[in-house]
């Protein structure tokens, strides 16, 4: 779709350390810890699982996990991967599988939650850590007609370039308004009254 708008396209893979991905997880816990307090919530009232998950952000802010070094480094590093490459804009998958089966995941431990996030949605958090200028875009429908889709990540201050890039991708392949199939007659949802 990018070579048809007209685009260049050239491989070219960032490098992921390590330590992002654990950087990444800690930095993610204690966002929502940071959340919590900013929001004056009393964690009693939050479900089992988002208060390990606050308790565990907290934890990693006194061990020293969630560092600001480590995140400009990964920012610089990130930076000057469009620089170094002579790229505008990085394409990646927007997710590595198919999303879990929407299944009352909130019964479920927070240790299931984390597992089932990391393994099929990885590929949007080094660029959150970097902090730099991302979007999703559907393009398509995979062979059992799941909706497939792209990330699109750019260096800071290309957001306009981003959002024209989505354009061209809808242009190119327009995006279904509903799911195949919706809205199913007779089964109560509103667009079927």
């Amino acid at each position: 779709l990018l070579a048809a708008a007209g685009h260049d396209t050239v491989p070219a893979d960032p490098v992921y350390p390590t330590a992002l991905g654990l950087q990444g997880i800690a930095t993610w816990f204690a966002a929502a810890a940071a959340d919590v307090r900013a929001a004056g919530l009393d964690r009693r009232g939050l479900q089992r699982r988002t208060r390990r998950h606050v308790a565990l952000g907290e934890w990693a802010q006194r061990r020293g996990y969630v560092r600001e070094a480590d995140r400009a480094a990964w920012r610089q590093r990130s930076v000057d991967f469009f620089t170094d490459h002579s790229v505008d804009l990085l394409l990646t998958p927007a997710l590595a599988s198919v999303p879990p089966e929407a299944a009352r995941w909130s019964d479920r431990s927070w240790r299931a939650n984390m597992t089932a996030n990391i393994r099929y949605a990885p590929y949007a958090a080094p660029w959150n850590v970097a902090g730099l200028p991302a979007i999703v875009v559907p393009v398509g429908r995979r062979p059992d007609g799941l909706p497939v889709a792209v990330q699109l990540v750019g260096p800071p201050g290309s957001e306009l370039l981003l959002l024209g890039v989505a354009g061209q991708f809808e242009m190119a392949a327009p995006w279904s308004r509903h799911a195949p199939g919706y809205p199913r007659v007779g089964t109560g949802s509103p667009a079927a009254a």
